[in-house]
């Protein structure tokens, strides 16, 4: 593997403003790498490479004349979720209604992307209307796990969670709602960040136009966060500190956020593990999951942070919960979604479609459907609501001011292909936290017996986003970080 593809974004931007290469040459390493891995893995699916290439050879003679100010991630290549407004490409959501769909404009957090220098190549794979925690709809197809082409990468920014295990870009952009930043980040053995809620602008994001973000106040949009994914841990807090912040779209975002210095002083802090957390309606936590959360507390002990293991059962009804959220907030759902333009979508025939190979659905999101046409009706989730907010409160009191936990980000390493299905709800150990606003980071802890990543998801307070991501850079200078695969 070229050396290049081993650096972090960050590491890159230095050697570009030393001269010590050029972003033609730095982009020219990933898309190599992007035409090597992306047949077997179907990650990207549109390149944008014509105008890469161009903006990076103007990179490259403007370096030649004058790098007194460059930006901060000048030369440096990135890629982005489908699902995000991309001047130029396409934004489907993975479904068949939108396939044709082509944005004249950029999501606030490409834009900003650009704005720091860094080179777009192109658009990764998601689920269809990014709804499950497989890569996969009937625009783009399927994709694979760099670790083992057999196995799910994810959803539902799985694409980017793909390319960036694979080595082919060194950081993306991503999008969270049910741990969808987190699940890839984790089954592809990278960094993802889930910011605290109301930290990044969401104008951009499918399936909404630019304007309408201006009317998505209170609880018509609140539990998305855009996010930054990366294969280094270094990369997360510089791209947080970019993309963050008011856009005057997004009217719910924060003005002026402020967050605090990254921090290495364990001594004395709090720390929360929860080995094998109880989720009612998820299976329970393998024991080499469970296992690298005790090493976890085992370090910190040793640094002299104050460890305590949470009580398992304090997330029994966080899957409730989770859903009572969701039913509080959306104004339209997913069959309503589903039909697209069309006005009758019948649930029976397109399952026989499925059966039969030529579906143009997925069948998590017929199921759903299906579920939602048969719903009891409920309206009042005001107890739920109640408990979720005590739910809130409890953890930020056993957290204090500067605690962090330390838990599974999954019950188990990336599954088989189509084996979620059977296990629909394991996706809760990361999602919950999006109903509660926490800020959530993934970082990877080594490979199984298996060569399958391993990982722990570390939370802390609202805007005390240094804390995670301060312990996911401990943990990669202690664990080695990112391994990349062997197989591709």
């Amino acid at each position: 593997m070229n050396e290049l593809l081993k650096l972090s974004g960050l590491e890159l931007a230095a050697k570009i403003s030393k001269k010590e290469i050029s972003p033609s040459e730095v982009l020219e390493a990933h898309i190599e790498r992007i035409e090597q891995v992306n047949p077997p893995l179907n990650a990207m699916v549109e390149d944008d490479f014509v105008r890469a290439r161009k903006l990076a050879q103007e990179q490259t003679e403007q370096l030649s004349k004058d790098n007194s100010t460059l930006p901060p991630l000048f030369g440096v290549p990135f890629t982005v979720k489908e699902m995000f407004a991309y001047d130029g490409m396409k934004r489907t959501g993975g479904s068949i209604h939108h396939k044709n769909d082509v944005m004249s404009w950029d999501a606030t957090v490409v834009a900003r992307m650009k704005k720091a220098g860094a080179i777009p190549m192109g658009t990764t794979n998601v689920p269809e209307l990014g709804f499950w925690f497989e890569s996969f709809n009937p625009v783009y197809g399927r994709t694979n796990n760099p670790y083992d082409l057999g196995r799910t990468c994810g959803g539902s920014s799985g694409g980017e969670g793909a390319l960036l295990g694979a080595g082919a870009t060194p950081m993306g952009l991503g999008s969270d709602i049910g741990g969808s930043i987190r699940m890839p980040a984790f089954f592809c053995g990278v960094f993802g960040h889930k910011p605290s809620r109301y930290l990044l602008p969401l104008t951009g994001h499918f399936p909404y136009a630019q304007e309408e973000f201006k009317n998505l106040k209170g609880v018509k949009y609140p539990y998305t966060s855009m996010g930054p994914m990366a294969r280094k841990a270094t990369d997360l807090y510089p791209m947080l500190k970019i993309l963050m912040g008011a856009d005057g779209y997004d009217q719910e975002t924060l003005q002026n956020p402020q967050l605090e210095d990254l921090t290495q002083e364990w001594a004395g802090r709090k720390v929360l593990i929860c080995p094998s957390p109880i989720f009612h309606r998820a299976r329970q936590t393998d024991d080499e999951m469970a296992q690298v959360v005790r090493n976890c507390g085992k370090l910190f002990e040793e640094l002299g942070a104050q460890v305590e293991e949470l009580d398992p059962r304090f997330f029994v009804r966080g899957t409730e919960l989770w859903f009572a959220a969701l039913k509080v907030s959306k104004n339209k759902n997913l069959y309503e979604t589903l039909m697209g333009p069309t006005q009758h979508l019948s649930i029976g025939k397109e399952l026989l479609k499925v059966a039969l190979g030529k579906g143009d659905y997925t069948l998590p999101n017929l199921i759903v459907s299906l579920g939602e046409i048969f719903d009891n009706g409920k309206t009042d989730f005001s107890e739920e609501m109640r408990a979720l907010q005590k739910m809130k409160a409890d953890l930020d009191e056993k957290l204090g001011e500067e605690g962090i936990l330390i838990l599974p980000p999954h019950p188990r390493v990336a599954p088989k292909h189509r084996a979620p299905i059977w296990s629909p709800f394991d996706f809760i150990y990361a999602g919950f936290f999006t109903t509660t606003g926490h800020p959530a980071t993934v970082a990877p802890m080594g490979l199984n017996s298996e060569g399958l990543p391993l990982g722990v998801q570390i939370v802390a307070r609202h805007m005390k986003d240094h804390l995670t991501i301060s312990c996911a850079e401990f943990l990669e200078t202690t664990f080695g970080g990112w391994q990349a695969p062997t197989k591709l």
